[in-house]
């Protein structure tokens, strides 16, 4: 049975695609698992490993706390700005893998993909 290149193709995005959705959660899961317990907020974290790295002062670390902190509140609005979009099209992919999948793989791609949003935590409707 021969492929059209086209079809190739899709099949090639598709599994990346579904590597791409594999290595995220399962690189989620790992970072969650090493900073279980951790009760030092992330950025704080950040701070902390380029002190043991670059040994600052105590003013350098005090400056590099509030760098890391104003750039952290424009990335995140950046992010929240975006984030609409990025659900659009994330829900764009769904539909069209959904159309090519018969109805019980169907069932199953919505179960995963319920899960992975559970997952990843509220975020805009």
């Amino acid at each position: 049975m021969s492929t059209s290149p086209r079809a190739a193709a899709a099949l090639l995005i598709i599994g990346a695609l579904i590597a791409g959705v594999v290595l995220g959660v399962a690189g989620d899961r790992a970072y969650l698992h090493m900073h279980r317990g951790s009760r030092t907020p992330p950025l704080a974290r950040l701070v902390e490993h380029l002190d043991s790295q670059l040994h600052f002062t105590p003013q350098q670390k005090q400056a590099v706390q509030q760098i890391v902190e104003r750039h952290h509140a424009r990335m995140s609005a950046i992010s929240a700005s975006i984030r609409p979009q990025m659900r659009q099209e994330i829900d764009s992919t769904n539909a069209e893998i959904e159309k090519i999948l018969n109805p019980e793989q169907r069932e199953k791609f919505r179960g995963i993909s319920s899960r992975m949003r559970r997952h990843r935590g509220p975020g805009p409707r």
